[in-house]
């Protein structure tokens, strides 16, 4: 076996050429995989660090309206607390942004405002201090914080004697009593603080927005959890029938809910990444093949010598398997490289879904080991056997070729298999391609050129509502003031930028609707200004202005799904429309009738939208947006500046140009559009590598074929025909096979097409003629080559 070690890799050193090109191919097949089962094995595969993960789940209501899972409503949460035999403690918790005043400037970070059975679920020590204590999330009581390790090093300069300090959040003074270790997070919930959630058993709160975290009790799977809280939702539905009416219950395991919207598109990249390898293998079986070919006699003496098929084929596995150990060592240098990319460059529904940094450790080496091995064996097994097969007597004979045939089944099986891999790999990046240019092609309903906007925390820091708009109202006065700006005013929830509100509505003049059938609502509440600044088209009547204040009757302004759904073929200006909000008793008046704009998503259908006065209904959180006449990013410090004359204490956070928020918006479907386009491009590149190798090969063993030829009058035109047939044929027969299997597999991108089906004949037909013009091109050269043979010379003894 030494004595095989060391032959194989001498010959690997001699053949610098076959051993780069081979090494090359391996590493580029190895290192997606590495890089894509890292961010794989660190979002689906890894460990949770909870105590007993397995029997984590978030619990939340399921929506008539959607048939998805929402928000809790607190009544029901205690209700679910009280009432159900299925789990040892449940946690309501919200996320949002706060902001930290004293100690240096007003900054901003991501909390958790939680009941004090959230870090007892989780199962989580603190690194300093404790957890909540019962008690601590009640009414008048909540004034304690832990803080993340990363906030306490970076705000408190890791003060050894921060437990029991007073820090002011929103400007409230709050003790710290605990500090949690590094790298803690909770999935899709990033945070630097957390505080007790102030829940009020004795209130009934009219809306729903708790996230619900529960410990299964032992023995108690997810099925049987499920069904008592079914029951449990069909009792609340008799009891809360204006509330609970047609609401039903979902319990989701924490890893599915962590995973659920990444799964699918990360399942598809390490599905492609594989049919890379498997390209890369049939590719480098290829020229396994060649050289053992070429090796036909020295195989053949060994043969005579007595080395026995057996011996052979050991050799030449062991020469396929330090190639793919060269080809792994380099693969593992490629994916480090990858992974520092990915990490970088991961949307936030991936990046926020994982609970550790994606990174290469054991699991994701002993992976690429494996990978590497496997492949060894792969490319390596056909020419080992088919070597050992050869016959020894043609083989010794002058001049013979043993089992290096011009035509070799084998080798055109590989080609044909690699032609339709790439085909199902360009198919799927083609039809990503289509979806995603359809995708941003989507008119958002407003201009998102020349606007900038940033967020305000300011509501800690005023007395009442009133004050709260006064302060908003100085702000857009003296931001539209400022050169060079055209319109500015507020929203408390940005398009497309991943949060919003909604709540019932119907007609005022019609039936009101049965509880829980009534039609969802999406709610902004603006400041007076905000259209102008977004260039939203007023279609219909009039927007907001200083009429809409505080004490004069309610307005509302609708989007023209409102108009076309709920007043066809009238005018819905002046009718009123009941509102289920802060005063779902009193009807709101419309006043105007404004263009649709996508708030969820450029791929989600515009939904019903009502526009309310923030003056007449005052809350946070508040987004300031302006237009520019030029490049609105030069506003940010001379806005930044405006608020903070008015109130120094308010904090300014998240300051971005509207282009960016739609950009990021698509952000996952351009991650996944890049990177399966840049692993068909790879596949492509290979495929045509390949059909260059086989022809040119061929070409050379047929080149005594070829000259008789030429001798017997065939001209230029006629070589090339016979060239160029060959390697179309195998393109063809590769195609047909990789349309057959894109038809089977190309269904699992549903999920991410947008406005294009998996089947879009566009699609399959541009990619055939992208990929036999390709291989056309691939054959040419070798083809060329083959019709410019001398007779003479090809006819000469060899």
């Amino acid at each position: 076996m030494i004595k095989d070690l060391k032959f194989g890799w001498r010959m690997l050193w001699r053949n610098p050429g076959f051993t780069c090109m081979a090494a090359i191919a391996l590493a580029l097949g190895i290192g997606a995989n590495t890089a894509i089962f890292s961010v794989v094995n660190a979002v689906m595969l890894e460990r949770m660090p909870f105590a007993n993960p397995d029997g984590l789940v978030m619990v939340w209501e399921g929506s008539p309206h959607t048939g998805k899972p929402n928000v809790v409503n607190p009544n029901n949460f205690f209700a679910w607390q009280d009432r159900n035999r299925s789990f040892e403690r449940m946690a309501a918790f919200v996320t949002g942004p706060v902001a930290l005043s004293g100690d240096g400037e007003p900054e901003v970070v991501d909390y958790i405002s939680t009941t004090v059975d959230f870090f007892p679920i989780l199962g989580v020590k603190p690194l300093m201090g404790r957890w909540f204590e019962p008690g601590e999330d009640a009414v008048d009581h909540a004034d304690e914080v832990i803080l993340s390790e990363g906030l306490w090093r970076r705000r408190y300069g890791a003060d050894p004697n921060i437990i029991g300090k007073i820090i002011r959040v929103d400007t409230a003074p709050d003790k710290v009593v605990g500090v949690m270790p590094a790298g803690f997070r909770f999935p899709q919930a990033k945070a630097d603080l957390w505080e007790p959630r102030v829940l009020d058993r004795t209130r009934i709160y009219p809306g729903r927005y708790l996230s619900v975290l529960a410990r299964l009790r032992p023995a108690t799977s997810h099925k049987s959890a499920q069904a008592e809280m079914n029951v449990l939702a069909t009792q609340l539905q008799k009891e809360r029938p204006d509330m609970d009416s047609k609401w039903g219950i979902d319990v989701i395991g924490l890893r599915e809910q962590a995973t659920g919207d990444v799964r699918t598109p990360l399942l598809v990249l390490l599905g492609a990444v594989g049919l890379v390898l498997l390209i890369a293998c049939a590719n480098v079986a290829n020229l396994m093949l060649m050289r053992a070919a070429g090796r036909s006699r020295e195989i053949a003496v060994r043969a005579a010598l007595g080395a026995g098929a057996m011996r052979i084929a050991r050799q030449l596995l062991i020469e396929s398997a330090l190639l793919s150990m060269v080809g792994g060592a380099l693969g593992l240098l490629i994916g480090l490289w990858a992974v520092r990319f990915l990490s970088a460059a991961l949307p936030d529904t991936i990046a926020y879904s994982n609970l550790k940094e994606i990174r290469i450790d054991a699991p994701v080496f002993l992976f690429t080991l494996a990978i590497a091995i496997a492949t060894g064996v792969l490319f390596g097994m056909a020419p080992a056997i088919k070597a050992a097969r050869a016959d020894v007597q043609t083989s010794l004979k002058e001049g013979g070729r043993g089992f290096a045939s011009g035509r070799s089944f084998g080798r055109g099986a590989l080609v044909v298999a690699e032609v339709a891999l790439s085909m199902i790999l360009l198919i799927g990046a083609g039809l990503l391609i289509r979806s995603f240019y359809r995708l941003e092609n989507v008119d958002p309903g407003f201009d998102a050129q020349h606007v900038i906007s940033m967020n305000l925390a300011p509501w800690g820091q005023f007395r009442g509502p009133q004050s709260l708009v006064d302060f908003t109202r100085q702000v857009i006065e003296r931001v539209r003031a400022l050169p060079g700006v055209e319109a500015a005013g507020t929203t408390h929830f940005l398009p497309l930028a991943g949060e919003g509100s909604a709540t019932g509505f119907w007609r005022e003049d019609g039936p009101r609707p049965e509880h829980g059938a009534e039609p969802v609502t999406d709610v902004a509440l603006v400041m007076p200004g905000y259209f102008a600044a977004m260039n939203i088209p007023i279609l219909r009547g009039r927007v907001f202005d200083d009429r809409d204040r505080a004490g004069a009757p309610a307005t509302v302004v609708i989007n023209r799904t409102v108009a076309r759904q709920f007043y066809p073929n009238e005018n819905p200006i002046g009718k009123p429309l009941a509102i289920e909000w802060d005063h779902p008793d009193q009807p709101y008046e419309i006043v105007g009738v404004v263009g649709d704009v996508h708030q969820r998503g450029l791929n989600e259908n515009v939904q019903p939208t009502a526009f309310l006065s923030m003056a007449q209904a005052p809350q946070a959180p508040i987004t300031l947006v302006a237009r520019a006449k030029g490049n609105p990013a030069l506003l940010q410090n001379a806005m930044e500046a405006q608020i903070h004359a008015i109130n120094r204490n308010v904090a300014v956070f998240d300051a971005r140009t509207l282009d960016s928020i739609v950009s990021n918006s698509v952000a996952p479907q351009r991650f996944n559009t890049i990177l399966l386009g840049g692993f068909a491009a790879l596949a492509l590149l290979l495929a045509a590598v390949g059909i260059f190798g086989v022809i040119s090969y061929s070409v050379a063993q047929r080149t005594q074929e070829i000259g008789i030829r030429r001798a017997l009058g065939a001209d230029t035109a006629n070589v090339l025909r016979l060239v160029l047939a060959q390697a179309m044929g195998l393109t063809a027969a590769g195609v047909v096979l990789g349309i057959a299997g894109a038809f089977a597999l190309t269904r699992l991108l549903q999920t991410l097409l947008f406005e294009v089906t998996p089947t879009d004949a566009v699609t399959f037909i541009a990619v055939s003629l992208v990929l036999s013009a390709v291989a056309l091109l691939a054959s040419y050269l070798p083809a060329r080559r083959a019709a410019k043979v001398d007779p003479m010379t090809a006819l000469r003894y060899e």
